[in-house]
Parts: structure tokens; C-alpha cells; sequence
């Protein structure tokens, strides 16, 4: 049966008119913090919408546009499991937002809207789980606990705790001061405490241990202390060999945990079993440990779940080397009449073993067919894991027969705005309502910019120290765009056309540094400015404040982005990527990521002095 999609009025298709030539998306991210979806074309689009349920997503087709690079997936946690981008035909440009399973969304409170013919927005509200009839119901036991036992997880509990790409977010009713965070890690360098004065935690997270599985943290618990109500902690479960983590308060209201060095430093870690840690409950579920009673393949394949009687959790650990995945449950047992799924000529699992290690932990492992790789281990309940199935090759979906469509609002500014050039200084910088920063990670692609010692990359440089830097200034409460947030090549006018229609307050853009002749005496930082050069002495005095780099100063150009962006404007080079100690430092993540703090400062230092 065809997709019956939200015809559009004449008027509004007229006004949107697909251009002659395709158009590209430059530039999308998704809000965890917000349940909202940004993207941005360079030209105008009318996209189409619709729910599909089994599993259900959102899905977005954007006619007349390609991708111009291979499909990506962004993992998001939660009620939201991902977010996928590839290129639907020739054509269309299709994105789609995936719930976990078990959630749901009413279309009707779906909200796109376009910013302008090429910024649009696609707003959620908050994922609602589903009825009996679709969520998982536990196989009877000889001793089965009393459903009072173990109550359903809140509908908001996966908005107040995230685990993101940028780190693990925690929602509060009421944000402290920054001074106030103290972290203690215990003498076996397993436990992460972090104290919160003047904080209140949500109701839904008091008292609560909840499973994270990546970064190397097993899982996170919340307290709120009773003899000081007005403090809180929040107790990390780490790997041995985790650096310590450390909190920062966001202006959205809620906490960022982060680990020292950044992400990278944890990326591979196993994380340790978890803490044994759960929410209260009656004696009688106490005294009766959960029961495995299922292992069974969902959602067309793409899942194993993993179903217990009671409240359980795990952690993976994937085999590189032979692909096996192992899922280590503790404090579980196996049901006499465990029931597992059919492995098939066509299954994506080869094969499939299980076995009680001791009375009280249960081991899983499975092995993948040819063509299958598994994703992340996650907790679709608090009585199911589920553990993610990907085919090495794409495959195609039938089309759903019921699906519902979304109304999709006409831009709010209907034309473009000229892109004739103006000063620099001539924007005053007032945001509406909340500072927008550009950050635009100079080449990309098929263009690598400066190459230098060693083979060094320029755009393998400075898109890493930008990312870091939009990172940072998110956790300031500063909303970012970046102009790119991969390795793929944008054309400069589409840099600045970016900044321009999205009515931005500061762009920033960031390169590395070269010179021939084998001159690799020549290191240093420059910054430059077109017009008013307060951005740039900015960013400028915060980098000379904290990074050890050689000083060629603040200086005037005519670069393409600065001449043509409307917004007070820098360029950043960070040093060279030819010369001998500009080099060595800027292969060093370490020393890339403090050039990013430095920058992100800068930038913030500028909002503070500008009053924006």
C-alpha cells in the first residue's frame, strides 16, 4: 500500500519549489536535552513526514536533496533509541528518528517547522510507552513475583537521566553553583561520588540505580539527602582504569557529567558489573532472585531481548576479534523451561549459548551469522535487555501499511535573505532569546587543506578541536551549528550562507596553519578579523592565557567567510601544521582538546564582555 503523505496547498508548494539542481544537507543534530531535531539545507526544501509504527520512527524524506556521503547513525539512549541519515533514491534525502522499543508517539503532536526554506525543525513530544498488547510480558514462573512488586519505570524517568554522545545528562528541579560540586572516588577506584550542594534531584531519579552500559560506567544511582535536603549525590559505578569524572551545571537546567580528557578516554573501556544497587522493593521480591524465562529475536530481526520476571541488568562486551558478544547478568538465575528463538536459515544469530557461571550470575553468548554485526546492549525495561542487530549490508524495509502523516507547517520566512555582503560589524548581535554560535571546521572531504609533517591533515586537525569546542560551549548553555560534523567537503559559500540564514551572533572558523620550503622553524597562532576585531582579540587573550604556543598575533583579512558573514566574525589558525613544534602538539589529542577549552573560552569570554 502507497504512503498517504500531507498534500500540501498549491500556495506553499509554489513558495518551495524544488530547485532545478539538487540541493545538499549541510549540516543536522538532535537535541536529547529538548526532543528536537535540527537541519539545514543549502536551498529551500518542503520536507514530507510520517509515523510508522513496528518499530515506530519518525520519518523525514527532504525531496530534491542529497546526502553526498555514506549513511550515519547516532545512537541516543533513552525512549529514543537513534537517529539514521542516508540517501532514500537519487533524490531524497531521508532521515529517521527511532524509538526504543515498547515507546510510541502520538503524530498529531509532532511538530515541523521551518525556521526558513532551509532550516527546519522537527519537535517530539515525550515518547509514551506502549499498551499491555505491546509491551513484553514475562513467561509465568513456578513463583511468580506479584506485578505490585515492580513498578512500571515513569514515562519521564528516560528524560531526566540521558546517556548521550557528548555524555550523560541528569535533569534537576533546581540547578546549584558550579563551587559547590565535589567529587570523591573510592580507595578500589570503582566508585565515582559526586556531591551536588543546592540541588534537587526529580522525583522520578530519587533513590533510583539505572544501568548506562558504555563510557566505562556500569550504572549511575541517585540520592537526595535526607538530613540536608538541599543536597544530592550522584554515585558512578566505573571501570578501574576510568579517569574521574567531573559535572558541570547547564543553563537548560540539569548536570553534565563528563570524564576527564574527554569522551576519548573512555571510549573502550568494559565497564565493571554493576553495583547490585536497586529500588527498593516489598521482602518478597528481595528474597526471590529474577528469573530468565525468554531469549527472543524482535522487531523484524533487529533485536534480542532478553526477558526476566523481575528487575534485572547486564553488561556486553563484543569480541572483536570473532564477533561474539557476551551479556554477563548478575544476580539472575535461569528458568527450567527457558524458552530461546529459532536460528534459522536466515537468522542473524549463527549461534546462541547460555549458562548459570555460578548461582548467581548468567552468562549469554552469541555469535552472529555472515553479514551481521551486533550494536549496544541496552534496557528497553526494567525486565528486558535488548541487545541491537545490524546487517553489514543495507537492506530495505517493506512499507508499513498504516502509516500516519504529519502536518509540516510552510517556513516561517518564505524567501531567502540576498547574500550580498555586509560589514561585519554592521549586526548588533542581540540574540532572540539565546546566543547562536557557528562553528565551521575549515575544509573537509575531498578538500584536506594544509597537509604538513608526517602526512598530517589540516581537516584531520581542526575537526576534532571543533567539535570539542561546540561541546563545550553546549554545556554553557550556548546553542551551537556547526557547518559540518564529519569528514565531508562544504563549499564556502555554503559556510557562510549557513551562518547568514540562520541569523547567527558569532562565527567562528577554524584552520590550521602551512608554509613551504621545508621552513619548519615557522609555528605559531594567528587570528584574524574582517571587521571589528573585539571577537578576535577574544579568542585571541584566552589562548595566549592557557595554551603553550608561539604568538604571530591578531591580524586583518579579506578571507571569503569573514567578508561574507553578517555576524561579528574570526578566523582561528591554530598553529602549522609544517612546522616542527606546532606538529607534534597538534597530533596530540590531549593538546588539541586544551587549544578547543581555549577557544570555547574565548568565545564565551567575548558573550560575556558583548552582554549577548
Amino acid at each position: 500500500m502507497r504512503f498517504h503523505w500531507l498534500l500540501l496547498s498549491l500556495l506553499s508548494t509554489l513558495l518551495v519549489a524544488l530547485p532545478a539542481e539538487a540541493g545538499k544537507l549541510l549540516y543536522w543534530r538532535f537535541e536529547s536535552n529538548q526532543n528536537r531535531l535540527i537541519f539545514t539545507t543549502d536551498s529551500q526544501v518542503q520536507p514530507r513526514a510520517q509515523l510508522i509504527p513496528n518499530p515506530t520512527r519518525i520519518v523525514l524524506d527532504l525531496p530534491g536533496v542529497v546526502l553526498g556521503r555514506s549513511a550515519v547513525e547516532q545512537l541516543i539512549g533513552g525512549a529514543i533509541k537513534s537517529v539514521r541519515v542516508g540517501q532514500f533514491n537519487a533524490q531524497t534525502t531521508r532521515l529517521v528518528i527511532e524509538m526504543a522499543p515498547g515507546y510510541t508517539l502520538d503524530p498529531q503532536q509532532v511538530k515541523v517547522r521551518g525556521i526558513s526554506p532551509t532550516q527546519w525543525t522537527v519537535d517530539l513530544p515525550t515518547p509514551q510507552r506502549m499498551g499491555n498488547s505491546s509491551t513484553p510480558t514475562p513467561l509465568p514462573t513456578q513463583s511468580p513475583t506479584p506485578e505490585r512488586s515492580l513498578p512500571g519505570p515513569s514515562s519521564r524517568r528516560s528524560n531526566d537521566f540521558q546517556v548521550t554522545r557528548n555524555g550523560l545528562f541528569v535533569r534537576l528541579d533546581r540547578n546549584g553553583n558550579d563551587n559547590q560540586i565535589r567529587v570523591n572516588r573510592s580507595d578500589d577506584q570503582q566508585t565515582i561520588e559526586i556531591s551536588l550542594g543546592g540541588v534537587s534531584l526529580p522525583k522520578s531519579l530519587l533513590n533510583q540505580s539505572l544501568p548506562v552500559n558504555t563510557y566505562g560506567v556500569s550504572d549511575i544511582q541517585f540520592e537526595q539527602n535526607p538530613t540536608s535536603p538541599a543536597d544530592a549525590r550522584i554515585s558512578l559505578r566505573v571501570s578501574p582504569d576510568s579517569p574521574n569524572w567531573q559535572g558541570y551545571y547547564s543553563r537548560l537546567g540539569g548536570l553534565v557529567l563528563l570524564p576527564k580528557g574527554g569522551l576519548s578516554q573512555v571510549q573502550d573501556l568494559r565497564p565493571p558489573e554493576p553495583s547490585g544497587n536497586t529500588p527498593p522493593v516489598n521482602n518478597l521480591a528481595q528474597s526471590r532472585k529474577p528469573i530468565i524465562s525468554a531469549i527472543e529475536l524482535s522487531n523484524r530481526n533487529t533485536q534480542l531481548l532478553i526477558r526476566a520476571n523481575q528487575s534485572i541488568r547486564g553488561t556486553g562486551n563484543l569480541d572483536r576479534r570473532t564477533g561474539i558478544y557476551t551479556i554477563r547478568i548478575p544476580n539472575a538465575q535461569l528458568s527450567e523451561t527457558l524458552s530461546g528463538p529459532e536460528l534459522g536459515r536466515n537468522s542473524p544469530i549463527y549461534e546462541l549459548k547460555v549458562r548459570q557461571v555460578d548461582g548467581n550470575t548468567v552468562e549469554i553468548l552469541v555469535r552472529p551469522s555472515l553479514g551481521i554485526r551486533f550494536g549496544s546492549l541496552t534496557q528497553a525495561n526494567q525486565q528486558i535487555l535488548a541487545l541491537d542487530i545490524r546487517s553489514l549490508s543495507p537492506s530495505v524495509r517493506s512499507p508499513n501499511p498504516n502509516p500516519s502523516p504529519i502536518d509540516v507547517s510552510p517556513p516561517w520566512n518564505t524567501s531567502l535573505p540576498p547574500l550580498t555582503s555586509y560589514p561585519s560589524d554592521s549586526v548588533s548581535g542581540t540574540p532572540r532569546g539565546r546566543v547562536l554560535v557557528v562553528i565551521d571546521p575549515g575544509h573537509g572531504g575531498k578538500d584536506p587543506g594544509a597537509i604538513g609533517l608526517g602526512g598530517l591533515q589540516e581537516k584531520n586537525v581542526i575537526l576534532p578541536i571543533s567539535l570539542d569546542v561546540s561541546r563545550l560551549l553546549q554545556e554553557r548553555g550556548v546553542q551551537v551549528m556547526l557547518t559540518r560534523n564529519a569528514d565531508y567537503f562544504v563549499s564556502l559559500q555554503g559556510r557562510t550562507q549557513m551562518a547568514n540564514q540562520a541569523r547567527a551572533n558569532i562565527f567562528v572558523s577554524i584552520h590550521a596553519n602551512a608554509v613551504g620550503g621545508g621552513r619548519t622553524e615557522v609555528n605559531g597562532l594567528e587570528v584574524y578579523y574582517h571587521g571589528n576585531r573585539e571577537l578576535a582579540d577574544a579568542i585571541h587573550r584566552s589562548i595566549r592565557r592557557t595554551v603553550n604556543i608561539r604568538d604571530r598575533g591578531v591580524r586583518q583579512a579579506r578571507f571569503y567567510v569573514l567578508r561574507t558573514s553578517r555576524m561579528p566574525s574570526s578566523l582561528v589558525e591554530v598553529g602549522f601544521v609544517t612546522g616542527a613544534e606546532d606538529n607534534a602538539n597538534l597530533s596530540n589529542p590531549a593538546y588539541r582538546q586544551q587549544m578547543a577549552q581555549a577557544i570555547a573560552q574565548g568565545i564565551l569570554d567575548y558573550i560575556q564582555q558583548k552582554r549577548l
